[in-house]
């Protein structure tokens, strides 16, 4: 807390909170974009990296479904009253939803709980004497 904002009324905090849940709200969002543009970049023309990056992906998908809403809502979404989701289209979804992670950063970009992780580039060892 900031120095003499105690100071401030109920009211006036509760806006500057407001304004900062925003701005971090809007920062998330132009991160997200960024993340669209980025990973249709790397699937469509960058397929040797992306593929190499896949490589250190482990888990599988737990249907949590904020990968699915990143700056706007797929309209093939469903939501199940359980809180999971489903893929109007799965047998035909895009590849940018097909790959969904595909580097760590990915993940931080939707919050939800997904069950996807990445492991470290394995290092080659030589050979033993």
């Amino acid at each position: 807390m900031k120095p003499g904002s105690k100071s401030l009324p109920f009211e006036a905090r509760l806006a500057r909170r407001i304004r900062a849940r925003k701005v971090a709200d809007a920062k998330l969002r132009a991160r997200q974009a960024q993340g669209k543009v980025r990973r249709f970049v790397n699937i469509n023309f960058r397929k040797d990296e992306t593929i190499a990056a896949l490589a250190l992906r482990r888990g599988d998908c737990n249907r949590c479904g904020p990968c699915c809403e990143p700056v706007f809502k797929c309209p093939f979404l469903k939501k199940s009253p359980d809180g999971s989701s489903l893929c109007g289209i799965y047998e035909n979804r895009p590849n940018s939803c097909r790959l969904f992670p595909i580097e760590p950063r990915d993940i931080q970009e939707v919050r939800g709980t997904c069950s996807y992780y990445f492991i470290e580039k394995p290092v080659r060892l030589g050979k033993a004497s």
